[in-house]
């Protein structure tokens, strides 16, 4: 691009010097002007005009940044004039702030009551302070390998990474960058194969503290998250249509959803309510609501001969069980609260009982064949060979 250079008076505070004499959406592409001795550039970027320093008192670096400048509004990739003040901590309030507003759940208060959200801490305390323009590709690429040195797993600075690319969406939403940078994602461990069989279920029911045990049978029969279980109110219980109906709030997705209750859950609930009839939680113990009971699970799970299971295991157990007694994929969904078909495959945990089930299914199937491609007859074959024999006896 050819550039024309011309000096015009305009005062003592500022001399301009024009850059560019292209037309760019009815107006001058850009042109350079000195406030004192320092070169300034203007130019035009979504339709507003934009002054910016160019830090230097020499034409020739002035016009070489004006056309590099000019170079990326073209490419679509100019960032916009303030984006060089941005800082971590304006993109990390815009996050909260964008999280109260739709009241995502994953926004905690602390103790101190402060508010939170799993995984900030560690952000703030690599890229505090740090320019917004200087954290890119290789930047987060030095913060995936500090936590690495720290032993953190990769499915744990996923979720880390996860939050700082929001914030990064956020400001190109306001404006306020051009574009999010890269963001290399580490692979993840296979998803967990925790499940509960029933004799298991049985078992750690027998060796949990009697007011656990409701809350376990939930779980198992349900697939209910351990949050909505605890949080559960008799309002939220119709004891006479047998079901419980989760109100959007309440549950991990936002989006309301009716769970329907066993024959043994709804007597479990009935007998419940008669013993503390003016209870407004489900779930409680000595008068209060059950809060958290890591230690008892654990050393229930010990003596029961389970150790290393976790709650969460029971909703794995739950969805496996709904796709087990054929329920259509799309009401077990609804039921256990899966928004897309990929999650709620990853819950859809395979065991060895489904494959020495599907193993019985295909010997079946394969004996229906008469036996051609197994290598064996089956009783519908015996019996037609059989027949075969006879009538030959007969003529004979």
């Amino acid at each position: 691009m050819e550039i024309e250079t011309a000096v015009v008076s305009t005062g003592e505070a500022e001399r301009s010097a024009v850059v560019g004499q292209e037309e760019f959406q009815g107006r001058k592409r850009g042109r350079l002007f000195k406030r004192g001795r320092i070169y300034w550039m203007q130019y035009y970027l979504d339709g507003q005009q934009v002054r910016e320093s160019c830090k230097t008192s020499y034409k020739q670096k002035a016009e070489r940044m004006l056309k590099a400048k000019l170079v990326e509004i073209e490419a679509g990739i100019a960032q916009p004039p303030n984006a060089s003040r941005l800082r971590y901590e304006e993109m990390r309030d815009a996050l909260y702030a964008d999280y109260r507003i739709n009241g995502r759940k994953w926004l905690r208060t602390g103790k101190d009551g402060k508010q939170y959200v799993t995984g900030m801490p560690k952000l703030d305390d690599f890229f505090k302070r740090l320019r917004i323009l200087r954290i890119n590709t290789g930047a987060i690429r030095k913060y995936i390998r500090a936590r690495q040195e720290e032993g953190a797993a990769n499915g744990t600075v996923n979720r880390e990474l996860a939050l700082l690319r929001r914030m990064f969406t956020i400001a190109v939403q306001d404006k306020k960058l051009r574009f999010v940078p890269h963001f290399p994602m580490l692979r993840e461990a296979a998803p967990r194969k925790g499940f509960l069989e029933h004799a298991g279920y049985q078992k750690l029911r027998q060796e949990l503290p009697e007011h656990l045990r409701p809350v376990l049978a939930m779980g198992y029969y349900t697939g209910m998250r351990l949050g909505e279980i605890l949080s559960l109110k008799w309002e939220d219980v119709s004891l006479t249509a047998g079901e419980i109906r989760l109100e959007a709030g309440a549950t991990k997705n936002g989006e309301p959803r009716t769970v329907p209750l066993t024959n043994e859950l709804l007597e479990m609930l009935k007998i419940a309510r008669q013993k503390n009839p003016e209870a407004e939680h489900v779930f409680t113990h000595a008068s209060e609501p059950i809060g958290t009971f890591y230690k008892a699970w654990r050393s229930a799970a010990k003596r029961a001969e389970l150790t290393g299971l976790l709650f969460h295991d029971l909703r794995r157990t739950g969805v496996r069980n709904l796709v087990r007694a054929g329920v259509p994929e799309r009401v077990a969904m609804a039921i256990s609260g899966h928004r897309t078909r990929a999650v709620f495959e990853r819950y859809n945990i395979v065991s060895g009982r489904d494959l020495k089930e599907a193993a019985r299914k295909l010997d079946a199937y394969l004996e229906e064949q008469l036996g051609d491609n197994s290598g064996t007859i089956s009783p519908r074959a015996k019996n037609e060979q059989s027949d075969s024999v006879a009538q030959a006896e007969s003529i004979q």
